[in-house]
């Protein structure tokens, strides 16, 4: 994890992960963020649908991958800020001893993470990353438990 300060949460400020988040039906985010994927979605109806879709592939990839593929360790990267059926959620009910990195650039969306998964699993994760910097922090944000044989990962 990063000791990095936690950003300045701006609630008039509209967030395109709370947007998503909006639009999934998740908790973390504001009117501004509402109101903007209000206004988007009136001209663009079909983006909730896509919302709902791309997180129904993502669970149905990680289920596979967990459970037919036998794979152990994910890397989420651009994960966003945390609504229902998060990727060590869907891998670790197939498979519990599943580990997961979470990556994002979004400092944002670090914090969420971190207050999401101090309680939960110690296979799981949060760093932050930009393109650049992805593999080194990938390979440094181990989760806090770890394997003998690491295996593939997906």
């Amino acid at each position: 994890m990063s000791d990095q300060p936690l950003p300045e949460i701006r609630p008039d400020v509209p967030h395109g992960a709370r947007i998503w988040n909006y639009w999934l039906g998740g908790k973390d985010n504001y009117a501004a963020d509402r109101e903007i994927a209000d206004a988007v979605s009136a001209v663009f109806p079909e983006i909730v649908d896509m919302a709902f879709k791309s997180r129904q592939f993502l669970n149905r990839a990680v289920r596979h991958l967990a459970g037919e593929a036998g794979i152990r360790q994910f890397l989420d990267i651009g994960t966003g800020l945390p609504t229902m059926q998060n990727t060590h959620e869907v891998a670790q009910s197939v498979a519990p001893d599943a580990r997961i990195v979470y990556v994002d650039n979004d400092p944002l969306v670090l914090a969420h993470a971190r207050a999401l998964l101090v309680n939960t699993t110690p296979e799981a994760s949060p760093s932050t990353s930009t393109p650049t910097t992805t593999n080194r922090n990938a390979s440094s944000s181990r989760p806090r438990r770890s394997s003998t044989s690491p295996g593939p990962s997906a």
